[in-house]
């Protein structure tokens, strides 16, 4: 039998309901909401929403469905009996699907949160859900703490055997300015009145910690911060040194002569820290003939080279000075007359410039001479030398060379370095003349060689002084090189000591002192 109308369209309209009804209950299930009054040209927007946690952030994801203006958005949480609401505008514009908004540290750690999404246009409510996020895990830290030290006063203090000595004493430094960096972190403080300072809240790992301070030089130290534990650095800070420039002269010639260039070599370092400019005077006897500004930042230095050309007159001894504002380089270069066959001069006065020059000739025939004697280029004499003088000096690298030498002085006589020879004199070199010198002074032959062979007959080698005699790797030889026998070598010192160390004699020598090295 047929069912009756009504209650065929009964049972359809039950079961819609119920249809309708097991689909709301799915799509509240994963988060779908049917929001009403929205402005759509539909009766109803669907929105699915997802409410999760990262952290204490909160993050709100548009999973599908319509899009919604921000400015009808917004989210409230509630914690602990606190609501907090977090609007989705600003900005302007829509959350639409795959869309996803976080409000940093909107929840509570460790806590419930109860988080609902609401449409502020219709109060609907979109989206709900309980999160408890984790907290935090701890990090374990370190610290790192000191005291800077600054210069302060001298004071005295008593060493052992009761002398008494100065010393520096550190002081805190207050206001210094501490920087560790290191471990993705930069941290910086202060020093304060008693001049220390503490980092906390480090990150194990490598830091380089930095120290500065108005006037001192900066310090940079590497630590290591160890988990739960504090890293003690003390820093003292030097003061920072204002430019000073030393001057030294490095190499120049010792002779020249008549208007020959004189070439000075001399170097100029800033010792401070700090870049300084200061004027370079470069002297002849006391005079400034050139003057040029120099720069130079902390610890550089420059080398400096100085032409000068001497005048016809500034024949003798002259001082050359490289002088900055701090220091002062000097050296001497003797001046000769520009007589080409010049090889020695006489200095009366004692000012260690010449009085008058001689050849070789003139010094020959010669004989005495007032002041000191000053054998400066090789001088070989044809005959017999002697020469009577206050002093005597035979320079460095200087040849003398006659058939007999005597040197006679009322003071030092100075062969140091020279060769002085009498060798293979008379007919076919057969004989050898003698060497004499007898100083009041002291006889300084270090270095010197003094050699009389020959193939018969050589001469005598007689070295005696008042004074100390050294003879320290010198060469002495009075030696026959052929038949006939060895000359003698006599060195005596009244009054003083005889050194030979290092020297050698053929044949041995005789030696008078009351001491012998």
């Amino acid at each position: 039998m047929p069912r009756p109308a009504t209650a065929r369209a009964q049972s359809e309209t039950v079961g819609i309901i119920l249809l309708l009804a097991v689909f709301v209950v799915s799509a509240s299930a994963i988060g779908v909401a049917y929001v009403g009054g929205v402005g759509s040209n539909v009766d109803e927007v669907v929105v699915s929403a997802d409410l999760s946690a990262d952290g204490s952030d909160l993050r709100v994801d548009h999973l599908g469905g319509d899009a919604l203006p921000n400015d009808e958005l917004t989210v409230v949480v509630r914690t602990d009996g606190n609501a907090t609401r977090y609007p989705f505008a600003p900005p302007p514009g829509e959350f639409g699907p795959g869309d996803r908004r976080t409000f940093s540290d909107a929840l509570v750690a460790n806590a419930s949160n109860e988080v609902r999404l609401y449409h502020d246009g219709s109060g609907g409510e979109i989206e709900r859900a309980t999160l408890t996020p984790a907290p935090e895990p701890s990090v374990e830290t370190g610290a790192i703490e000191g005291t800077v030290l600054g210069p302060g006063a001298r004071s005295m203090r008593v060493a052992s055997g009761a002398s008494l000595g100065l010393r520096q004493v550190a002081t805190p430094l207050s206001g210094a300015t501490v920087v560790v960096d290191g471990a993705g972190r930069v941290a910086e403080t202060r020093t304060g009145s008693g001049g220390g300072y503490r980092i906390d809240g480090l990150a194990p790992g490598e830091y380089d910690l930095s120290v500065t301070a108005p006037g001192f030089l900066a310090v940079t130290r590497s630590v290591t911060v160890e988990a739960n534990r504090t890293k003690t650095v003390n820093v003292t800070l030097d003061p920072i040194e204002p430019a000073e420039f030393e001057v030294r002269i490095d190499d120049t010639e010792a002779r020249v002569v008549g208007t020959e260039p004189v070439t000075v070599n001399a170097t100029v370092e800033n010792v401070g820290d700090e870049e300084g400019t200061q004027r370079i005077d470069f002297s002849v006897a006391g005079a400034v003939v050139e003057s040029e500004p120099l720069t130079l930042p902390g610890g550089e230095r420059r080398e400096l080279s100085i032409t000068w050309r001497p005048d016809p007159t500034d024949v003798g001894t002259v001082e050359l000075a490289v002088a900055s504002e701090n220091d002062t380089a000097t050296t001497t270069v003797e001046v000769l007359a520009p007589e080409s066959d010049g090889v020695a001069y006489v200095d009366r006065d004692g000012d260690g410039t010449a009085d008058e020059t001689f050849s070789a000739a003139e010094l020959a025939d010669r004989g005495e001479f007032d002041g000191h004697l000053v054998i400066f280029d090789d001088a070989e004499i044809r005959g017999e030398f002697s020469a009577e003088a206050d002093r005597i000096t035979v320079r460095d690298g200087v040849l003398l060379s006659a058939e007999s030498v005597d040197l006679d002085a009322d003071g030092d006589v100075s062969i140091a370095g020279a060769r002085i020879d009498a060798s293979f004199t008379g007919w076919l070199g057969l004989s050898g003349g003698d060497i004499d010198i007898d100083s009041g002074g002291r006889i300084a032959a270090r270095g010197a060689t003094v050699t009389t062979t020959a193939l018969v007959a050589p001469g005598d080698v007689d070295l005696s002084a008042a004074d100390d005699i050294d003879l320290t790797n010198g060469v002495f030889s009075a030696q026959a090189t052929a038949l006939g026998s060895d000359g003698a070598i006599a060195i005596a010192s009244d009054g003083g000591t005889v050194t030979t160390d290092g020297a050698w004699f053929a044949p041995d020598p005789t030696v008078e002192a009351g001491d012998e090295d």
